[in-house]
């Protein structure tokens, strides 16, 4: 029988290049400092030229995936995408762009990774980044049916871990329709929220004028003081649908937010995942 093994799962959007040039040596030294496993970025920066997730993991040893990798979601030539870098080499790599917005300047997708864990049990990981537009939450709805569907198609053993910046608020209809509070055209799904499982008990804000690099843009969009929201999520599958095995949420915390190294903060959450 397999053992228990317990994964450090982090999620953070990058904030692609912006910012002073120090910040990509911040963000990671912030990242690697954390001991993550496995690691969900978006908005990492993606060109013929440049590979921000190479620069970032740079001997490491990660196994990395990116978006532009994947005829269906890439761009003829620049992205600001999703990406995944795991400490073991995936199997399989998929990746599906989901429905777009009107306005939306890349394609937005899901990248999922299936890999196989040192205990023998396969587990399939997916990074998300679905539309940001704060008048978008239909779009989102559609997105989110789109990643359950994604999910339940390539599921492995293990339950599946859905980690990324979702743009949507725990009561948004999106997340709602996730975490198995909300019906969409007679569907259902199920995932726990970590934060919800073992945060503090705080509002785990990951988006927040509180965040100096992130200040301009909330000023910039929302124009409102005060401003703070949790839109960064990491989601584990059903134990209904993964009867062999269950992941449970040891623990989960905003994390790199001392000093900041992006707009948003980032998510950690450490699951067992066993027989």
């Amino acid at each position: 029988m397999a053992d228990a093994i317990v994964l450090r799962v982090l999620t953070c959007n990058v904030w692609n290049l912006d910012g002073e040039p120090d910040r990509q040596y911040r963000l990671r030294e912030g990242i690697l400092a954390l001991r993550p496993d496995v690691v969900a970025l978006q908005e990492v920066v993606r060109t013929h030229a440049e590979d921000q997730l190479a620069m970032l993991f740079s001997g490491t040893g990660f196994h990395l995936a990116h978006q532009f990798e994947s005829p269906e979601t890439a761009p003829a030539d620049r992205i600001h995408g999703v990406a995944l870098a795991s400490r073991w080499r995936p199997t399989r790599v998929d990746a599906l762009a989901l429905p777009q917005g009107a306005h939306e300047g890349g394609i937005r997708s899901a990248l999922a990774a299936t890999i196989a864990l040192p205990n023998g049990l396969d587990i399939l990981v997916m990074v998300v980044k679905p539309s940001w537009e704060l008048d978008g939450e239909a779009m989102r709805v559609q997105q989110a049916q789109a990643i359950a569907e994604f999910e339940a198609k390539l599921r492995a053993g293990a339950p599946s871990i859905i980690a990324g910046d979702f743009d949507a608020t725990p009561d948004a209809d999106s997340l709602r329709y996730l975490t198995g509070r909300a019906v969409v055209d007679g569907t259902s799904v199920y995932y726990s929220d970590a934060w919800a499982v073992a945060g503090d008990g705080g509002p785990g804000h990951t988006w927040t004028a509180g965040n100096p690099l992130a200040a301009p843009l909330v000023d910039l969009l929302i124009g409102q003081p005060s401003h703070a929201r949790r839109i960064d999520y990491i989601l584990v599958g059903s134990r209904l649908n993964h009867r062999g095995t269950v992941a449970r949420v040891l623990s989960c915390q905003v994390v790199l937010t001392d000093p900041p190294v992006s707009d948003h903060f980032g998510v950690l959450a450490e699951i067992a995942v066993e027989p």
